[in-house]
């Protein structure tokens, strides 16, 4: 139950954590400050039950949203229940609905081999007008995605590991370039605090295990799947997550598995997960940035 809100809602387990724990503070807060009213407006036993009602709903219905909002303030996740409660307005009609998107989305993909996803994502959206694979990004010149980049038109930048982790210089270029959304796409350097910042739960990153079980530094690629191999695991999978400040510990946005097979080695499992990665990732990137095709 828990791994499918974490789903839902896009977010790791200790945000989960708190945002459990804001719904339960506020129910119980909420209860509490509806009956001190009831008391103090004078209602007593002989008050005409439907007039207690009616009070304790308007407080639970209207009152409960203010509640729950600085309770979220107290528990550091203010910006997730400010985003809950605005679709609640705009239900009710308290709030405009957000005018259709007409300019596209620009992403950047990041990748260090040979591009093998970054070409499925190239190819998925190339006749989509809302979503522009604008750049590809690169930390090693040699690097196959290079190529792909070339045969599809895409502009790319081959960075420096000093100048992307100690300044804000690709950051700000990025910005400058209309960037709105970064994909991980085989990236094997750990992007910087400051980018994550300047793309909060906008940086998408594809991990060729289910987390949180074999993720951290130094997963990746086969070393992955040499430790699944060894650990006896009977399944295997892909995840796609947000990227935070901590290795493969964003929130989880979608998960899909296959079996191992007593006999399968490595690169058997390597070659299961990558028909997953090539299946995947472009649908659930099109899911997030265009709500329709999910």
């Amino acid at each position: 139950m828990f791994n499918k809100l974490q789903q839902k809602w896009k977010v790791g387990g200790i945000q989960l954590f708190l945002i459990l724990c804001t719904f339960a503070v506020t129910g119980s807060l909420t209860a509490f400050i509806s009956e001190r009213i009831t008391n103090w407006v004078g209602f007593d036993e002989n008050t005409l039950f439907a007039w207690k009602i009616l009070l304790r709903l308007s407080i639970l219905i209207f009152g409960y949203q203010f509640i729950i909002l600085a309770v979220s303030f107290v528990f550091g996740q203010f910006r997730f229940f400010w985003n809950y409660e605005k679709k609640i307005l705009t239900k009710m009609g308290f709030m405009k609905r957000k005018a259709p998107k007409t300019e596209p989305f620009k992403l950047a993909i990041f990748a260090s081999g040979k591009g093998s996803n970054a070409e499925k994502i190239i190819q998925y959206f190339d006749n989509e007008k809302l979503v522009k694979i604008s750049m590809i990004v690169c930390n090693n010149p040699q690097a196959g995605v290079l190529d792909i980049a070339k045969q599809h038109n895409i502009k790319t930048l081959v960075i420096d590991k000093k100048t992307f982790t100690q300044t804000e210089e690709y950051v700000q270029l990025l910005k400058n370039e209309g960037i709105t959304h970064i994909i991980l796409a085989g990236f094997l350097w750990k992007v910087p605090e400051t980018m994550i910042n300047g793309y909060r739960n906008k940086i998408l990153n594809i991990h060729p295990a289910l987390l949180p079980n074999f993720g951290g530094k130094g997963m990746y690629g086969h070393f992955v799947h040499e430790a699944v191999v060894k650990a006896g695991e009977r399944e295997s999978g892909i995840t796609i997550h947000f990227v935070n400040e901590h290795y493969d510990e964003g929130g989880i946005i979608f998960q899909s598995s296959f079996p191992i097979l007593p006999t399968d080695s490595a690169e058997d499992v390597a070659k299961k997960g990558q028909i997953l990665e090539h299946r995947d990732f472009p649908k659930v990137i099109a899911s997030l940035l265009l709500p329709a095709s999910s």
